[in-house]
């Protein structure tokens, strides 16, 4: 039997050089600044919304951006609701209560976005 042959041992100036041409390395400095960000913007958000930080125009820009991108939420999850209706349909499944679901989530949808549009507009 003959033995694994082993890699050359490796120097201390080379490591810096080895670390950067592996994956494993940049994937693991992705997933923790990702991590980092993450909950810098929690922290942040949290830090707003219960009055640490008192900036009223960030407050109500933010207020804009989530009650919109929430009312893109739902208008998205009712577009793939009806988009999936037919092969249900074809398969001898019921769909009346996913259309039910999906009218219900585009009303509050639109509820939503009226709602933060009017609390813009409000002087």
């Amino acid at each position: 039997m003959t033995e694994p042959e082993l890699p050359p041992p490796l120097r201390a100036w080379q490591l810096p050089g080895q670390w950067l041409r592996e994956e494993k390395f940049w994937r693991d400095i992705g997933t923790r600044v990702l991590a980092g960000v993450l909950t810098a913007a929690i922290v942040y958000l949290g830090a707003l919304v219960l009055g640490y930080l008192h900036t009223p125009e960030l407050g109500a820009g933010l207020a804009l951006l989530l009650g919109l991108a929430g009312s893109a939420v739902l208008l998205l999850v009712a577009i793939v609701l009806v988009s999936r209706m037919p092969a249900r349909r074809r398969s001898g499944r019921p769909v009346a209560l996913r259309l039910v679901v999906a009218v219900l989530l585009v009303l509050g949808a639109v509820s939503l976005a009226a709602a933060v549009i009017a609390d813009a507009l409000r002087p």
